[in-house]
């Protein structure tokens, strides 16, 4: 499955859906932690300090650096900075 969404939340979902070795029609909550697991975090906010090297705790840092680690424009909000980010790196490498 191809990354094909074009809102934030179908890009998102897409996103993890192809990334994760959970069944398909599994929830989307699942296959963000079977992601992230597969990765060394359990959760989000481990996998987001591990791609964009930082000890923060704040989302939207985390995001943004997140982003310029993948050479991704940083947007002004984490919706921005995430939808960015499943948009341009789904095509490149897989952080």
């Amino acid at each position: 499955m191809a990354i094909q969404g074009t809102s934030l939340r179908a890009l998102e979902n897409d996103w993890y859906r192809t990334r994760s070795s959970e069944p398909v029609h599994a929830p989307l909550s699942q296959h963000q932690y079977g992601y992230w697991r597969s990765k060394g975090s359990k959760t989000e906010q481990e996998w987001l300090q591990t791609v964009g090297s930082s000890t923060s705790i704040d989302l939207y840092e985390l995001w943004s650096r997140a982003c310029d680690a993948q050479s991704v424009t940083v947007g002004d909000s984490i919706d921005e900075c995430k939808y960015l980010f499943f948009t341009s790196v789904a095509s490149g490498t897989n952080p």
